[in-house]
């Protein structure tokens, strides 16, 4: 069972939190909350239609944008959030203009309209979901998996770049269970001119292209996470700590039981695996001799 607390800073008992980090909190709880009934609405949409969140699809992304925001802000400080979604913002921009132009790294494909406007030939919002959906459960399970820690950033660049290689795997194995859904169900985007799609009709450049792009960005942001001195606006205990790992469930739940036949199991391995030891390592920490500082 877990049952210690950690401060972020090494002290034995950590301080009570204030009101304003427990609105902080709650806000972010609230909007999880918000988003787990739109994972719900969508599996019991055959069975029972509940009510849809208004706002089309930028109605679908501010819950858990919001929640992932805030949760983060909570954990990193304002500042190190801010340079993240800025950074992944522009960063997958850059990314996928590169691809769709060229077929690198990803692939050869092009996006409907389905979500939303565009600059140029990639959505202008599409920075924002990768910061949802991948990048934000990724960030905490791979710093449980590689470091034993719910965040840290390690000791020396060597980690660091372990800890963002085990990030970019994670992202792409994440894929594996959503594309069968966004573009062969939903056809967010639409594969063209590639050989080797015998995954849902998905390249396996695709995966390698997540690897190739994401290590960097991993390994930049950590590095930048050290610049800033990110460390959490409040106290931390294994309830709060847990927080991303169910979120990182929920995808499972959302991409993998409404996808093509196979997917579900597919998501069992490429995050059900890792999600496990994700909490194994979560729940080792807690259960530690008190003492030792919360991130390394």
């Amino acid at each position: 069972m877990i049952t210690s607390d950690r401060s972020g800073c090494g002290g034995l008992v950590p301080p009570a939190m204030t009101g304003g980090q427990k609105a902080l909190l709650g806000a972010s709880v609230f909007f999880l909350l918000v988003f787990v009934y739109m994972v719900a609405r969508t599996l019991l949409a055959q069975v029972v239609v509940l009510p849809a969140i208004p706002g089309g699809a930028y109605g679908k992304l501010i819950p858990p944008l919001a929640f992932a925001f805030l949760y983060f802000a909570y954990v990193r400080g304002y500042k190190s959030t801010f340079f993240l979604v800025a950074f992944l913002w522009i960063y997958c921009w850059l990314a996928e203009e590169c691809s769709i132009h060229t077929g690198f790294p990803f692939g050869h494909y092009y996006y409907s309209d389905a979500l939303g406007k565009k600059l140029d030939v990639v959505p202008i919002l599409l920075g924002l979901n990768y910061f949802w959906l991948f990048v934000f459960p990724t960030y905490f399970v791979s710093n449980l998996i590689a470091q034993g820690t719910f965040f840290g950033t390690g000791k020396g660049l060597g980690k660091l770049l372990f800890t963002a290689l085990i990030g970019s795997f994670l992202i792409s194995g994440m894929d594996m269970a959503t594309d069968p859904l966004d573009a062969t169900r939903l056809h967010e985007w639409v594969w063209t001119k590639n050989i080797f799609t015998g995954y849902y009709g998905i390249p396996c450049s695709n995966y390698l292209g997540y690897v190739i792009v994401m290590t960097p960005f991993f390994f930049i942001y950590g590095l930048a996470d050290r610049k800033f001195g990110a460390k959490p606006l409040g106290p931390l205990s294994a309830y709060i700590g847990v927080v991303p790992l169910f979120f990182y469930f929920l995808a499972i739940i959302l991409y993998g039981i409404p996808a093509p036949a196979g997917v579900f199991l597919v998501a069992c391995f490429t995050m059900g695996l890792p999600l496990l030891l994700a909490i194994d390592k979560l729940i080792k920490y807690f259960n530690r001799e008190p003492g030792a500082p919360f991130s390394n």
